[in-house]
């Protein structure tokens, strides 16, 4: 089943922010020219309600406040009213203070009447990852409203999934409805075998199971088939909680405690998830390679190509060995992968994230770290990030042209 943006969101309005939008600048009101096309954007002519402020700025983490807006015609009850509307919008707070001229704009309202207020810093990361979100013009001048209608054709697929998980949105994205049967019986059978929730590589099997294997394709195979964990798992999890919200909890603490295991193993579910597809294609492209093996300090990178007993071999010629880190985000993590094999100087670390900024991707070059992403992630960064950059077909065939010559 394809999910479309339509799914998540009801409409999306868009615009650069100028200066006369922004209070303390050219703007001494809390309010934004709405224009008649914002009309579309609320379905109604008049109206008021929550609103929930996000920021998002270069190498810094997303900040959130919450206000109030209000929607109106500022010249209904003028007294020189000439038949003419002057449509505005009204908002509280001094969010957008901290706002610059040139900065993206995006209002978007959920299917459940949620009105968000997201602002980009012009010509980031986190702009570029809402334009391939959203599908928006980042020079519109005056609020581009895309409707349901339009919505609907942009499908809901990994890469904008993860992007609407990085802007901590809060909001639930549907799942195909497959999955449910497939989340019971992999919880019967996890139940079965004494586990209270089935383990990573069997999620991975399920996956692999479910979706077609396209060989030809590495890269959206891989997308694919984490997509589809994504769906199972959060199937699984939620029949889980909710078995255990029925049962009902010792105390505060015990609240707290079930609550951060919940978060913790999503956080660590989708690097395993990743580390497991990523085996098995380089299994069925016919790699050598051991997973998670020991190097110096028994540190252990994700993947050695050829292998470890080529490592360890003080006669092997270093320029033939190749690793492979494996981490769905990179963040500050990225660091951990420059210990873990002394004898390889460049190591490749492949990551889910998108649009990682300039300033991180460039510190890494100069730490001998070359990044493997996914084909279709690749929409996410600028022309000049994805120089010396692999997709994951690319570094399978540069992994395979190394090997040629130790055989």
């Amino acid at each position: 089943m394809t999910l479309s943006l339509a799914s998540v969101f009801a409409a999306i309005a868009a615009k650069r922010l100028a200066l006369v939008d922004l209070p303390k600048h050219g703007s001494n009101q809390h309010e934004l020219n709405g224009s008649a096309r914002l009309r579309e954007f609320f379905s109604e002519e008049m109206v008021s309600g929550d609103l929930q402020w996000h920021y998002f700025a270069e190498g810094d983490e997303p900040a959130h406040a919450a206000g109030t807006f209000t929607f109106y015609d500022s010249r209904l009850k003028s007294a020189d009213r000439t038949g003419r509307s002057e449509w505005r919008m009204y908002y509280t707070g001094d969010f957008l203070a901290r706002a610059a001229p040139g900065d993206l704009l995006i209002l978007a309202r959920t299917r459940s009447e949620d009105i968000h207020a997201l602002v980009f810093e012009g010509g980031s990361s986190w702009m570029r990852s809402a334009q391939v979100l959203f599908e928006v013009d980042s020079d519109q001048r005056r609020f581009e409203v895309i409707g349901e209608n339009e919505l609907d054709r942009h499908t809901v697929e990994f890469v904008s999934a993860q992007i609407i998980d990085e802007l901590q949105l809060d909001i639930e994205l549907p799942q195909a409805v497959d999955v449910e049967a497939l989340a019971e019986r992999e919880l019967r059978r996890a139940r079965a075998e004494g586990l209270a929730f089935p383990s990573a590589a069997r999620m991975a099997v399920v996956a692999r199971e479910t979706v077609m294997t396209d060989l030809t394709d590495a890269d959206s195979t891989l997308l694919r088939w984490l997509e589809t964990e994504e769906q199972v798992f959060r199937a699984v999890e939620r029949l889980v909680v909710e078995v255990k919200l029925q049962s009902g909890f010792a105390g505060v603490d015990d609240f707290i405690k079930y609550s951060l295991s919940v978060q913790n193993r999503r956080k660590s579910r989708m690097g395993l998830a990743l580390q497991n597809h990523l085996a098995e294609i380089f299994r069925l492209k016919g790699l050598r390679f051991d997973a998670q093996a020991f190097t110096e300090n028994r540190k252990r990178p994700d993947f050695l190509f050829p292998g470890t007993a080529s490592y360890h071999d003080p006669t092997f010629d270093p320029a033939r060995l190749t690793m492979l880190a494996a981490k769905s985000s990179c963040k500050e993590r990225w660091t951990q992968v420059l210990t873990e094999a002394t004898r390889i100087p460049t190591k490749h670390l492949c990551t889910l994230e998108t649009s990682i900024s300039h300033f991180q991707m460039e510190e890494m070059r100069r730490q001998g770290v070359l990044l493997v992403i996914p084909a279709p992630l690749h929409a996410t960064y600028t022309s000049s990030q994805l120089k010396n950059t692999h997709t994951l077909h690319s570094f399978i065939e540069f992994v395979r042209g190394i090997e040629s010559l130790t055989r």
